[in-house]
């Protein structure tokens, strides 16, 4: 049988997805292929999510549920059971177990380890270069493939690209008024007894509140969201009668649920959530039992359900699929308790600065008034905007105004088929250029929490390395 012929794959974008790719993609490939991994930022295998300095800010998915590798589930485990001082102080439970919620700048060092490891210990650093700067362009070459071009200037050729670029940047910053909140000025250098105005009641509000708590802030904090609606809480681990910690198993359905109809799902999930109740099992294991099949429900959802899910139940969904850790959420109780956490059901109407503060005019849901609420800084924490037509980033501009790209019909992020492949603007899905992550989010809906990247890191790293992808390639 003919070598096949090596490839050269471009990953842009070295967070969390792209290092978790380049680890896939190293375990895999021929020891002629390159893997190109571009960053602008200089730290690797970590991007939004993990790269936060607060030791307080804590993974969502329990410790036994964030391996790297599908095929061993009890990786990231067994490197927490290794880890020594001071990174120890950053497990909470010691030891720890697959139960256990754990420091998400904490997982973010295992993933830069783990491809660390592949390159050294598998004798694989040859196939791996680190390209520490930004992509401002993807262009077809003419002899086939694409030439990355970097904000220096340099233009780097491959054979395959695949944007792994995570979630689109947030709104830029101008104090009092902070669009980041993972800017570090967004909760520093704060008078400990100012008000403060947090847009947005989810998980990234969750993370400022105890961002603030540390930092010794004891003044008001006002959180706003339409609903007014808090993630709920996971349920702490507790042993059996055999001293064994275990957690209870998701639900099962008998007959796989389908995405044909909207209405008919939400009432098939309330009748399950209520025979679970009866049964005494709790809505948790239902939620948890739909993951297996939320990308199928969401690829049968017609685009007219999709829209309606994110118009009314969106949130509901967010904030029972998206839970907090139970150490965490007691922190956020304990501000509410105290008066020191408002939540506000609202709608935003206004916002005005004068530079030194803000106010922000909301009409609270079921009242035909306004309230005024003042602040001495606002932090926007409704989320990271998904419409690539408004967001200032070199690369995605290029692609759309090249036509090599297209946004998805949700606005969520760019359009791609269910192989990740890009969609251009006349609707021509790329045999060579890829999405992988947050931004394919209009497609799979459900590929943001490590377990859904995990699955879609692995397919990827298969499909870009498949012999039908070498021949086609090199036809």
């Amino acid at each position: 049988m003919p070598a096949q012929p090596p490839r050269t794959i471009g990953v842009v974008g070295a967070g969390f997805t792209g290092a978790l790719l380049a680890l896939h993609l190293l375990r895999r490939c021929d020891e002629r292929d390159r893997i190109l991994l571009i960053e602008k930022s200089r730290r690797f295998g970590a991007g939004l999510a993990y790269g936060t300095g607060n030791p307080h800010h804590l993974l969502n998915v329990r410790a036994g549920n964030m391996s790297a590798f599908s095929a061993d589930p009890d990786h990231f485990v067994r490197w927490l059971l290794r880890v020594q001082p001071p990174m120890r102080a950053l497990i909470g439970d010691d030891p720890p177990d697959p139960t256990s919620f754990v420091s998400r700048g904490l997982y973010g060092a295992y993933i830069q380890q783990a491809l660390a490891e592949e390159i050294w210990r598998g004798r694989r650093g040859d196939r791996l270069t680190i390209v520490n700067d930004e992509a401002v362009a993807v262009d077809r070459n003419a002899t086939g493939g694409f030439v990355v071009t970097l904000a220096v200037g340099r233009k780097l050729p491959v054979d395959l690209a695949v944007l792994a670029i995570g979630n689109f940047p947030p709104s830029r910053s101008t104090a009092p008024v902070f669009g980041d909140p993972w800017d570090e000025r967004a909760t520093s250098g704060l008078d400990a007894d100012a008000p403060v105005v947090i847009l947005g009641t989810g998980l990234t509000m969750v993370d400022t509140v105890v961002s603030l708590l540390d930092a010794g802030h004891q003044g008001k904090i006002r959180a706003i969201s339409r609903r007014g609606l808090l993630p709920r809480q996971h349920l702490g681990a507790v042993p059996d009668e055999t001293g064994e910690i275990r957690l209870p198993p998701p639900w099962r359905f008998e007959t796989p649920p389908s995405g044909r109809s909207l209405v008919a799902l939400m009432q098939l999930v309330r009748r399950t959530i209520d025979r679970a109740e009866r049964a005494g099992h709790g809505w948790r294991g239902v939620i948890d039992g739909l993951r297996p099949h939320t990308q199928r429900l969401w690829h049968e959802l017609s685009l007219e359900d999709r829209k309606r899910f994110l118009r009314h139940l969106r949130p509901w969904w967010d904030v029972h699929r998206h839970r907090g850790a139970p150490q965490v959420m007691a922190r956020i109780a304990e501000a509410r308790e105290r008066g020191q956490l408002e939540i506000v059901a609202g709608r935003v109407q206004s916002i005005a600065s004068d530079g030194q503060g803000v106010v922000v005019d909301v009409q609270p849901r079921g009242r035909a008034e306004t309230v005024a609420i003042a602040g001495a800084r606002l932090i926007d924490c409704t989320g990271l905007n998904g419409d690539c037509t408004r967001i200032d980033q070199p690369l995605l501009k290029q692609l759309l105004d090249a036509g090599l790209a297209r946004p998805d019909p949700l606005r969520l992020g760019l359009d791609v088929t269910e192989a990740g492949a890009l969609i251009d603007r006349s609707g021509h899905p790329a045999a060579d250029l890829f999405a992988i992550g947050p931004i394919t989010k209009g497609t799979f809906w459900e590929i943001v929490a490590v377990p859904d990247l995990r699955i879609a890191c692995e397919a990827m790293a298969e499909r870009l390395l498949s012999a039908e992808s070498r021949l086609r390639a090199s036809a």
